[in-house]
């Protein structure tokens, strides 16, 4: 079985951030083969005791640097010092994810390598900001090859990850350029295979804070949490988003 590296990027918002950790570390547990890695860009909300909970394997940056310093380290880890990982899966703590989803990943990853000459990099986030038709190459009713996949939602093998160390490597400007998810990607050539089901929520904002991509509507919180809401997410995400909203939002 695919041993995955879920890179997990986390700054302040610390509403949501526990719940996605409780989300995540119940998953991995229960899964067996995977592993949680946290990186934190020296959250002022929380500490380093706090995220220790929820894994042993938390690095946290002494000030703030931005998700592009959290996200290169997170790669350079996996291709330097954590070698036995066959799979590296990055996310954010703003998502609650279907507790299959890793097994999906699996399955995905399983059946297009034996299919197809090249692997492709898989999402599991079916967003309304990726569906214009210029950047969809290719669907069905269960996938979609496209361009570019949200940074919310990305995995790469071990050839991929080192193509893209690589990349950095010569290129280190792309370390702190905005647009990650798209740039360091864009250096395999080769597009997404994205699922037409979310396998996670996103939620992006906390009750007192906003994230980098979300608005922030005191007045209408709900138009911040609808903004990137999944595409098509499964029966999982649909029962429990009303619950995390609620636990956000409460005093």
């Amino acid at each position: 079985m695919l041993k995955i590296f879920i890179a997990l990027s986390t700054f302040n918002r610390k509403k949501i951030t526990k719940l996605c950790l409780e989300n995540l570390s119940k998953i991995i547990s229960d899964d067996g083969n995977s592993e949680l890695f946290i990186y934190d860009d020296a959250s002022s909300t929380y500490d380093e005791k706090f995220l220790s909970k929820f894994s042993n394997n938390v690095l946290r940056f002494r000030v703030t640097g931005g998700i592009e310093r959290s996200r290169a380290r997170s790669i350079r880890d996996f291709e330097y010092i954590y070698k036995d990982f066959d799979l590296f899966y990055m996310t954010d703590n703003d998502t609650i994810h279907d507790p299959k989803f890793l097994d999906i990943l699996r399955a995905i990853y399983n059946s297009s390598s034996d299919k197809a000459e090249n692997k492709l990099p898989i999402g599991l986030y079916n967003s309304v900001f990726h569906i214009s038709s210029e950047n969809i190459i290719h669907e069905n009713d269960v996938l979609s090859i496209r361009k570019t996949c949200p940074g919310v939602s990305q995995c790469f093998d071990r050839t991929m990850i080192t193509k893209m160390v690589n990349f950095l490597n010569k290129n280190p400007v792309y370390e702190t350029l905005y647009g990650f998810d798209y740039h360091w990607p864009a250096s395999l050539g080769i597009p997404f295979l994205q699922t037409k089901i979310s396998y996670l929520e996103h939620f992006a904002r906390d009750r007192d804070e906003k994230g980098i991509h979300s608005t922030f509507t005191k007045e209408n919180p709900m138009a911040d949490f609808d903004r990137d809401k999944a595409i098509n997410p499964t029966q999982y995400l649909n029962n429990i988003r009303e619950k995390i909203i609620d636990q956000i939002l409460k005093d």
